[in-house]
């Protein structure tokens, strides 16, 4: 087991909605590979603040998810390309008090989609909703965006419906659900991780 030192880095993540997934994940990552750090999930209904304690406590980086993956962005000092054109960042590293967003939430979507379909319907357009679009472009996947102005068309959909919202949704097509308390959204929520990971460890 890792002794916790002066030296030990700290991860963790911020969402009005914190679980144990991450730090599952992460722990077990650094435990197997040696790596002095920890990870903890905080809840937080104030961005700005949580970055500010990040900063004091010096975090080696931290994760972020709704409903502040836009509103991150306005905070941090560089946004790499992915994420710049998403516009939504889930992934901050700090160096020295300098913060650059990522955006990991795509990666997992395209991994995901080991036979990617033709044509995609996409519930929401918030923070994953924009990665989710990204990957539909890297992959060709033509989409389409179902925002609350024309929600009443939600039970009719059909085809590959992706929902990138909180809500529970009910439609005559196939259902991917993204929400990270499903089967789906936990494997995607893993293949984002996965991509974290590299980027926190290099």
């Amino acid at each position: 087991m890792n002794t916790i030192n002066k030296d030990t880095k700290i991860y963790g993540s911020f969402s009005s909605n914190p679980g144990n997934n991450g730090c599952i994940f992460f722990n077990t990552k650094f435990q197997e590979n040696g790596i002095n750090a920890i990870y903890k999930s905080f809840y937080s209904d104030n961005i700005i603040t949580s970055i500010t304690a990040a900063k004091i406590l010096n975090f080696s980086g931290f994760a972020v998810s709704m409903p502040f993956k836009v509103e991150i962005l306005n905070y941090v000092d560089e946004i790499d390309s992915a994420a710049q054109e998403i516009g939504a960042a889930n992934t901050i590293i700090n160096k020295d008090g300098y913060l650059k967003a990522y955006n990991t939430d795509w990666v997992g979507v395209s991994k995901f989609f080991l036979d990617p379909p033709k044509s995609l319907i996409i519930l929401g357009n918030g923070g994953f909703s924009k990665a989710v679009q990204y990957a539909c472009k890297s992959l060709n996947i033509k989409y389409q965006v179902i925002t609350r102005n024309d929600w009443d068309k939600v039970p009719n959909l059909e085809g590959n419906i992706f929902n990138t919202t909180p809500i529970d949704v009910n439609v005559k097509g196939n259902l991917i659900d993204g929400r990270p308390f499903t089967k789906t959204g936990k494997i995607i929520a893993a293949l984002q991780a996965e991509e974290q990971y590299k980027i926190y460890t290099k």
